[in-house]
């Protein structure tokens, strides 16, 4: 979701009186969660404090702040002060967890306190259960004596067939990203089967749930004939599945296709739902989630060859994910690592302690309101994380001088960059970010070092990760001078623009700052959140 659009978000209570309950969250607006009725939202519970931690929209994103509780608030298993949150958040307060939604996954639930699996439902309704692992399909629906336009019919929906298998191959296995392999997954498999709505659920071995992370849902542009259609990405009340025939599928691990049902939600208004299927997403092991389309417009039953190629998507689909999983993995691993580095590093000196960090939450916030390619944001987030990588061959007496430092000290820092360059240099396939490390104190006038670039010739990575530095050094607390506000920061920037620093960036930055999405750390001081620790 791209800053400025309307969000809908919400948190999703687990555990305690209220659990299965959700309440939305506002952007431009702040609500406190705590055990005192006067809170907004009430949780009680004798480990939860009286004002326990505070939700607050920013305009492109929500900042959750701990109200110096007795026993902190967790944000996936970690301790914070204050942290952006990002969909799929565990909060967890005392005895209680809450999840963040935002999106299309906000309000949708398979049932009233998530679908589990120790119930085996009884379906009428299903007329069509295969088993495709023995690898058998049959894509003439059944029909032995056919015509010779019935025949070149069926090699037609074969080759067909074969094309979207391949198509969904090459579409969901070049995504690294698991969200990116989730969205794939469902534009294929809404474009080429075409019903109403469509579903991909995953399953959570942890908390034994099944839960919708991907909604579709076709209308036509004008409301009325569906002779022109559109796939929406949509939050709105009629978007809920039929949760009996999705846990059938997962807990057998079988295709479905069901004739006519009412969905399983306790509403006795809800659409009719003329035609559904359901095939599992499984890995060579596991069931791990399901796809799941239905007809609610369309009076045309799906016929099993439908189901045999969802079968496919959604084996191929299974893959897919377990790959971007993986890679998922290995990338937190990695960024655990590279955090371990940047942070000895900073241990020497108290004052740039958790700097790296704050550099990268401004150049990420940054990046993402110019609209910057996802390669490029992944060069920008590591880079300015390792950016002062090159001070771990920095004396500790240069770094945490308290007075101003000789002409050959001065020298000395001004190598870091070149040194943190050659360090990184030897990692493969980060350009982006040994660029982003050598350049970042070079100036949009040529001014700069260590090379004296000018202008774009500075890389666009270098460019925001500067002026995220600057900023940082502007707001910080140290010894020898105050922190800028912001307004100061903002005349600052706005009087360096197109002289040290690109002016397009400046302007970001700018705006940024005057509409409260990104938060000096002299603010943050003043709250008494610990700057040392990251936001995001």
């Amino acid at each position: 979701m791209q800053p400025g659009d309307k969000m809908k978000a919400e948190l999703v209570i687990h555990g305690g009186k209220r659990d299965g309950e959700a309440f939305a969250l506002a952007l431009h607006s702040r609500i406190v969660v705590g055990r005192s009725p006067s809170c907004d939202q009430q949780l009680v519970d004798e480990e939860i404090s009286r004002t326990h931690f505070s939700v607050e929209g920013k305009g492109s994103f929500f900042l959750l702040t701990d109200l110096q509780s007795t026993a902190g608030t967790l944000v996936n298993g970690k301790k914070i002060a204050s942290k952006i949150l990002h969909p799929g958040d565990k909060i967890s307060v005392g005895p209680i967890s809450l999840e963040f939604r935002v999106g299309e996954t906000a309000g949708l639930k398979l049932s009233a306190n998530s679908a589990t699996l120790a119930a085996e439902p009884a379906l009428a309704s299903i007329v069509v259960e295969r088993n495709f692992e023995d690898g058998q399909f049959a894509l003439d629906d059944g029909a032995q004596d056919a015509s010779a336009a019935q025949s070149a019919e069926v090699v037609a929906r074969l080759r067909k067939a074969l094309q979207t298998v391949y198509l969904v191959g090459n579409l969901i296995h070049s995504e690294e990203s698991l969200d990116r392999v989730c969205h794939t997954i469902m534009d294929v498999a809404m474009e080429t089967l075409r019903p109403d709505r469509g579903f991909l659920v995953m399953y959570d071995a942890q908390e034994k749930t099944l839960e919708p992370v991907v909604v579709r849902r076709r209308r036509n542009a004008s409301g009325a004939a569906r002779t022109s259609t559109r796939i929406l990405r949509a939050v709105d009340d009629e978007l809920q599945l039929c949760r009996p025939i999705v846990l059938y599928s997962v807990k057998k691990g079988v295709a479905v296709i069901s004739g006519a049902v009412h969905p399983d939600t306790g509403d006795a208004n809800s659409k009719h739902i003329k035609s559904a299927m359901c095939v599992p997403v499984r890995t060579n092991t596991d069931v791990i989630g399901a796809i799941y389309l239905d007809n609610v417009d369309n009076d045309a039953p799906f016929a099993q060859h439908q189901l045999e190629l969802l079968a496919a998507i959604g084996r191929q689909a299974g893959l897919a994910v377990q790959r971007a999983r993986l890679f998922e993995d290995m990338e937190g691993l990695f960024y655990s690592c590279v955090r371990t580095l940047v942070s000895s590093i900073e241990a020497k000196d108290q004052y740039t302690h958790g700097h790296s960090e704050r550099v990268t939450a401004f150049a990420v916030t940054i990046a993402e309101e110019m609209g910057l390619d996802a390669e490029t944001m992944d060069n920008v987030r590591l880079g300015a994380l390792l950016h002062d990588v090159g001070k771990i061959g920095v004396a500790e007496k240069i770094l945490t001088k308290p007075s101003r430092l000789t002409p050959e000290e001065v020298k000395i820092i001004r190598q870091h960059p070149v040194r943190g360059a050659e360090i990184l240099s030897h990692i493969r396939n980060i350009p982006g970010v040994v660029a982003a490390a050598r350049h970042h104190h070079e100036m949009y006038n040529g001014l700069g070092y260590p090379d004296g670039l000018a202008g774009q010739e500075i890389p666009q990575t270098a460019r925001v990760v500067a002026l995220a530095d600057a900023f940082d050094a502007m707001t910080s607390n140290r010894s020898y001078r105050r922190n800028f506000d912001v307004g100061e920061a903002v005349s600052e920037f706005t009087r360096c623009s197109g002289d040290q620093f690109d002016p397009e960036v400046c302007e970001v930055m700018i705006r940024l700052l005057k509409d409260g999405r990104i938060i000096p750390c002299n603010e943050l001081f003043a709250k008494g959140i610990d700057v040392s620790k990251s936001i995001y």
